[in-house]
């Protein structure tokens, strides 16, 4: 019943991105290497598109005529990078906290599709246009295929060096001073953590292979993508640790407290 559960989830969620996407409009055909005839084309049609986007225009973004289109054409990019990075940052932070505090696999799963549904989209309406549709698909396949084994071995070896900080400085801290039962909750609060952080990390890669296809101006090896992806989002997770870690320890820290007033509470009662 979860299974079909998610994989109607997952569904809905599919049809309602597609939906947004579709309104956006279908990227040029992207040249397969720099060499191609078509390149010089497909990168004045870009620049053509840029020149309109509205992420740019509220940046003041001017495109300098007398210099190179490509360099043009990157330097626009970078720009509208950076805006995604925001996008997608916000977005893992959602996902880390709203994951790591839940704890309830079947209701943090259905949170994890529909956050990368509007994150996918999100991206793609920052670049102003969609990717293919074998990019689509291939973005959905990975987070569909990610999501449903993303407890992997390999996700946890990549997060070693995030977490290990983290772990220690809540082992070592002065949490256990503050709550009674402290290594019961320690347990709980690092499988938190760990949990979060699964999840932010595959918003984090899903949210950079978005951003890759929006802004090729090549074509690219999905394997390329998904490494380079991989990579960005290890750099930046460890930041979506440290700055949402505080906040998951405080609501344990305050759920921990309240249930001790409350047994406190029933014992003198009986007293």
């Amino acid at each position: 019943f979860t299974l079909m559960l998610l994989i109607l989830i997952f569904g809905l969620v599919l049809i309602i991105t597609l939906i947004g996407l579709f309104s956006l409009r279908k990227k040029p055909m992207v040249p397969k290497s720099v060499d191609d005839p078509s390149y010089p084309i497909y990168l004045e049609e870009l620049k053509r598109r840029l020149s309109k986007n509205p992420h740019l225009k509220s940046k003041g973004y001017v495109f300098d005529e007398e210099k190179n289109t490509r360099a043009e054409v990157e330097r626009a990019f970078v720009v509208l990078d950076l805006e995604a990075g925001t996008v997608i940052k916000r977005s893992a932070s959602s996902v880390f906290l709203t994951t790591a505090v839940s704890q309830n696999g079947t209701l943090d799963s259905i949170f994890v599709f529909i956050s990368l549904g509007k994150l996918i989209w999100e991206v793609a309406h920052i670049y102003n246009q969609r990717p293919s549709l074998r990019e689509i698909a291939y973005l959905y396949a990975n987070v569909f295929g990610t999501v449903m084994m993303a407890r992997s071995v390999e996700d946890l070896d990549l997060m070693d060096d995030q977490l290990e900080p983290v772990i220690a400085s809540i082992l070592g801290g002065s949490l256990g001073s503050l709550i009674p039962g402290t290594v019961y909750i320690t347990n709980i609060l690092i499988n938190s953590i760990t949990e979060g952080s699964v999840n932010a990390l595959l918003c984090l890669r899903v949210g950079s292979m978005t951003k890759r296809y929006s802004s090729s101006v090549v074509e690219v090896d999905k394997k390329v993508i998904r490494r380079s992806a991989s990579v960005e989002a290890i750099g930046l997770l460890g930041g979506v640790i440290k700055d949402n870690t505080a906040l998951v320890v405080q609501s344990f820290g305050k759920a921990a407290k309240g249930a001790t007033k409350k047994i406190f509470k029933r014992k003198s009662d009986i007293d």
